[in-house]
């Protein structure tokens, strides 16, 4: 006959084994339950060909508003993205950063994209570098609009030369009143030269981001019924958070409906207004 301390402890320890394990595997369906809940929203994607899309341009590019986009095509769309995004260039001045060479570069690094969204215009408001020396086509000169355009048309040349989809993001309304006036230009430009462009789509934002009159606001109501939120940064000339989600989820809808017409939702304008 065995002692009964002895006895005693083997019952105990048994409970508190059994009392583990059943901790353990109610821990390990806790785990299972919530990753299983959790897979389908990962990557949260609807494939659609596995489309390529580039992006290139300027701070905005280069900022949340790029991210953003980039993101977003490729969780809710499953495309693949390449983006390079550089602040303070544009195509006005190739002697600090050459547009035209990069391109070249970013298009052999990305062959056989479907599609590649461009956004330019706010450094470019200025006179043009001409070459070596001291050359330059002034802002107010009468061939600065023709050389700017040329160089738009290059630029495009490069990244779509087959006529490829090319998605030209506009300047925004901007605070700043000669900033203001002067990025209308550059769209006028953008809109005139994707217009003739086999693949060219002009993308529209400034009534987006502006108010009912088409004047800058920092704020604007996103969701009927809502507050306004803010949507640009305090310089009144870059995007903040939510104004870069708002943009991108915009340009998003445009591109997909583009590419995949008919597949999701019916296809969004890409004209949002005309600021002129």
């Amino acid at each position: 006959m065995k002692p009964a301390g002895i006895s005693l402890w083997r019952e105990s320890f048994v409970i508190v084994w059994t009392r583990m394990r059943a901790k353990l595997n109610r821990r390990r369906f806790l785990i299972t339950a919530l990753a299983s809940a959790t897979l389908p929203l990962v990557p949260r994607v609807v494939r659609a060909g596995n489309k390529r899309i580039l992006l290139v341009g300027d701070s905005m590019i280069a900022g949340g508003l790029g991210l953003f986009l980039a993101r977003d095509l490729e969780k809710t769309y499953g495309y693949e993205t390449q983006r390079k995004g550089k602040s303070s260039t544009g195509l006005a001045r190739p002697d600090f950063f050459n547009w035209m060479k990069e391109a070249k570069k970013q298009v052999e690094a990305f062959p056989n994209a479907d599609g590649t969204v461009v956004m330019f215009g706010g450094n470019d408001v200025q006179g043009l570098k001409m070459g070596p020396g001291d050359n330059w086509i002034r802002w107010h000169e009468d061939g600065w609009r023709d050389e700017y355009a040329r160089r738009v048309t290059a630029f495009a040349d490069i990244l779509a030369p087959a006529g490829q989809h090319l998605f030209w993001i506009g300047m925004p309304v901007m605070r700043p009143e000669k900033f203001h006036l002067r990025v209308q230009r550059v769209n006028t430009i953008f809109r005139a030269e994707m217009a003739i462009r086999r693949g060219g789509h002009f993308i529209d934002i400034w009534r987006l981001l502006s108010d009912d009159k088409g004047n800058y606001t920092d704020r604007v109501v996103i969701e009927p019924g809502k507050k306004r939120v803010r949507v640009r940064a305090g310089d009144g000339v870059h995007l903040s958070i939510a104004g870069a989600h708002l943009i991108a989820d915009h340009v998003k809808n445009v591109i997909h409906n583009t590419l995949e017409p008919g597949a999701d939702d019916p296809p969004a304008a890409e004209d949002a207004a005309d600021p002129a």
